[in-house]
């Protein structure tokens, strides 16, 4: 087989190990539905990816029907989760496209047509709760403790957060900063996340064992590289999680079984409580108190980041993600919570004292001007009486010594006679 078309080449192109491991299996699993199951166990190993390329090599030989043979792909993943059945056909056109065959616009839209209609997977997953971190957390080393707070209070992806340099932590600010390459988010652009300060200690505590992990862990790889069953692993690894999601998996797996909380759903027989439901559990959390878009813009949900980051500059995403902390505190959390609710009640109930308060003052203030108006018309009220009343007296007076005046009885005696006699 030519070199430059082999599938490790082909997966080489892609920069995100995610993506390599889902274009991976992918292809493997349409070999295998053209020549018959190679793996005898979930990974290849060295002899069965060999396997894999020289089956690889001779389905370019020789003459097929692509289209039937997606079909047939399609059709024999009948009872696989859509998503899955659908990421395993974009990674089988995609390794197609890369040796050099392209499907007709008849033959893609044949393919839309038997592709499964329903989205997302089939996996009944429960929620997290505090009660079932704590749970988990119980029964984690320090690398676990470490990376299930890191995630349940960032929001961050798992291959995100495995991808993440120690360069790119800053454990000196207020909430710790991490920064998220674009080279290893799904919409490609960088962003920032923060982490509790719960989970801030738990990261100091493993840092101080990393070295001592990398170490042993290099050790052990080896046996493992010689008997090609692995790739070689480096003491100068700079990442904060040196290790694969296969150790993930395996670290979660055994902390659900310890804590009894192992159970798998009927139909895929998958866990219910899965790793990547501590995503969902930040956005359910978080929410409660932090503006949505802020809280969309830490998780990395395209259309959000722009938006987030023109309205808020970083140190106030920071102080809105301190005030909602408590909520994605895990340990401990009971009273953090039930101090924080308490506060923030208290608070309220301060503000609608002081409101109350304000407007009380402001009617006594108005009230108090009112009176102080009346108080100045009585004494104006007053003043003008006490002017009057020596006029009246004088004119009490005046006119008592008019009508006392003999001339002047005389001289109304007389209007009055005339008066009379003029009435017929």
């Amino acid at each position: 087989m030519n070199e430059q078309k082999s599938i490790e080449n082909f997966i080489e192109q892609y920069p995100k190990q995610n993506t390599k491991k889902s274009y991976r299996a992918g292809v493997y699993s349409f070999i295998d539905s053209i020549f018959g199951d190679i793996r005898s166990g979930r990974i290849a190993t060295k002899e069965e990816q060999d396997k894999y390329e020289e089956l690889s090599a001779r389905y370019f030989t020789e003459e097929r029907n692509h289209l039937e043979d997606l079909v047939r792909f399609i059709n024999n993943m009948n009872g696989t989760p859509p998503a899955t059945t659908k990421l395993k056909v974009v990674a089988t056109k995609e390794w197609l496209n890369y040796n050099d065959i392209e499907l007709s616009q008849k033959d893609l839209r044949t393919l839309r047509k038997r592709m499964p209609k329903a989205k997302g997977g089939w996996t009944a997953e429960e929620d997290f709760d505090i009660e079932v971190l704590k749970k988990v957390l119980a029964h984690t080393d320090e690398k676990g403790r470490a990376l299930i707070l890191t995630l349940a209070s960032s929001g961050m992806r798992i291959g995100e957060t495995l991808c993440i340099k120690l360069e790119d932590v800053d454990l000196s600010k207020k909430p710790t900063e991490i920064i998220v390459r674009g080279l290893h988010t799904k919409n490609g652009e960088t962003r920032v996340a923060f982490i509790s300060s719960e989970a801030k200690e738990a990261v100091e505590e493993w840092l101080k064992i990393r070295t001592d992990y990398l170490k042993a862990a290099v050790n052990k790889n080896n046996g493992l590289v010689e008997k090609a069953e692995a790739k070689p692993k480096s003491e100068s690894d700079d990442r904060l999680f040196p290790f694969s999601d296969a150790v993930v998996r395996e670290l979660w797996s055994r902390a659900l079984s310890k804590a009894g909380l192992s159970a798998k759903d009927n139909a895929t027989g998958r866990l219910k409580y899965r790793v990547h439901g501590l995503r969902k559990f930040f956005r359910s959390q978080l929410a409660l108190t932090c503006p949505v878009d802020v809280v969309e813009c830490l998780l990395g949900h395209e259309g959000y980041l722009t938006q987030a980051y023109r309205r808020y500059t970083k140190k106030q995403m920071g102080e809105y993600y301190m005030k909602s902390e408590h909520h994605v505190t895990i340990m401990g959390s009971g009273d953090i919570r039930e101090i924080q609710d308490s506060l923030q009640d208290t608070q309220a109930a301060v503000k609608g004292y002081k409101d109350l308060i304000s407007e009380q003052a402001v009617e006594t203030a108005e009230l108090r001007e009112k009176f102080e108006r009346m108080e100045g018309k009585l004494e104006a009220m007053k003043k003008r009486e006490a002017a009057r009343e020596p006029y009246d007296d004088k004119m009490t007076e005046l006119m008592k010594r008019l009508i006392d005046n003999p001339e002047i009885k005389e001289l109304i005696k007389k209007e009055l006679e005339e008066t009379k006699n003029k009435k017929p």
